[in-house]
């Protein structure tokens, strides 16, 4: 029997951490599906996404064995060369895969200290959406000006890109070169039942994401003021406050409506609980900037939440499927006509389009050939 290739990863948060979205989950659905084949070791922070305190009942700057990988949750200050050099070090790996295109303590420095000892490993960058016309728009100068720094000094030079779609494959062309060695393989997707939901004297609506300019929430909120009607209306936003100046302008968003539309802030989440609150929503909002996949729409799908998001997305035509709309983040008419679509949608109507979003997403779940694609990146067939 031929011994398990070993793969490091190195991602800024994981498990048990929820707040970061989709790069953990991405991450998780590897592991959950390829852990037969391959043997993990995670790389990551002792705490969640914008918490300021570790996990609690957790060694820490030590791979601990989890069920099915090794983890080592590195505390702020062992996060340096010191330390991933001894990781690195201590045995042989033979994949070394990151989940950032920006993030200086767990793609730059280690990938880094990987090219100076001059490594065998092969070397796997997923950007996670980061070269997106939206994604790159956020702190538009520092970014632009390193990419061009980095292309310089061929600091991505001899590695293989993971591009999740089509536009992302372009996105690593434009800023690194035709000649990059891409990977084209979707993201692993999780399966979540279906539990039916009636839609009669109330709509409700759900965000579930991170609060951040990125995801566009103050969008959908203004939108929401521009609704007109009588029905009662919920609209439920669960994720982490990223930035409290935004968030504070999407709170003030939310005054002076009327009685009849309800906007409540819910806060993060755990992903277990995720399946749970979809369940209990009938459309997905997210006209985000831009996602390379997005994981909470595929969530909200396979909830058999009819989805109401952006054309950034690689999820399109979804009007003429009946299973939700992505629409122009400038044509802010049609997302508001789509709100009052969805209002006045009697539940006959509704149900028919749940279903047919569950079953839409149940066929991408059961899809075998994206498992068999990412095994291929992995074992460099």
């Amino acid at each position: 029997m031929n011994e398990k290739k070993k793969i490091l990863i190195f991602i800024d948060w994981f498990l048990p951490g929820y707040k970061a979205g989709g790069p953990i989950r991405s991450v998780a659905n590897i592991i959950e599906h390829l852990a037969d084949v391959f043997e993990f070791y995670i790389v990551t922070s002792d705490r969640d996404f914008s918490s300021e305190t570790p996990y609690k009942i957790i060694e820490f700057n030590k791979f601990i064995q989890k069920d099915n990988f090794k983890i080592i949750y590195l505390s702020p200050e062992n996060q340096n060369n010191k330390n991933f050099a001894k990781i690195v070090s201590e045995q042989s790996f033979d994949i070394v895969y990151f989940n950032s295109l920006f993030s200086i303590k767990f793609t730059l420095l280690p990938l880094r200290i990987i090219k100076k000892r001059k490594e065998n490993a092969k070397i796997i960058l997923a950007p996670r959406g980061m070269l997106g016309k939206g994604a790159l728009h956020l702190k538009k100068t520092k970014k632009q000006i390193f990419l061009i720094a980095s292309k310089f000094l061929g600091l991505f030079k001899n590695i293989t890109w993971h591009a999740t779609d089509e536009v992302e494959v372009e996105d690593i062309k434009k800023y690194f070169g035709n000649q990059s060695q891409i990977v084209l393989v979707s993201n692993i997707s999780e399966k979540i039942q279906l539990y039916k939901k009636i839609k009669k004297d109330i709509t409700k609506f759900v965000f579930l994401s991170r609060i951040a300019e990125k995801k566009n929430l103050l969008f959908a909120l203004k939108v929401f003021q521009n609704i007109k009607t009588k029905k009662d209306v919920v609209f439920s936003i669960y994720g982490t406050n990223e930035d409290e100046d935004y968030f504070e302008k999407c709170k003030i968003a939310t005054k002076n409506l009327s009685k009849n539309k309800i906007i409540e802030f819910k806060g993060a989440v755990p992903h277990e609980k995720v399946n749970k609150i979809l369940s209990q929503n009938h459309f997905y909002i997210l006209p985000t900037l831009h996602e390379n996949f997005g994981h909470s729409i595929f969530e909200a799908m396979s909830a058999g939440c009819p989805v109401i998001i952006s054309d950034q997305t690689p999820w399109r035509n979804l009007e003429e499927k009946n299973i939700g709309w992505d629409i122009a983040l400038n044509d802010e008419a049609k997302f508001t006509e789509v709100i009052q679509q969805c209002i006045d949608m009697p539940d006959e109507e509704y149900q028919k389009m749940s279903q047919k979003t569950y079953k839409f997403a149940e066929n991408i779940t059961n899809d075998k050939s994206v498992i068999e694609k990412t095994r291929k990146m992995f074992a460099d067939e």
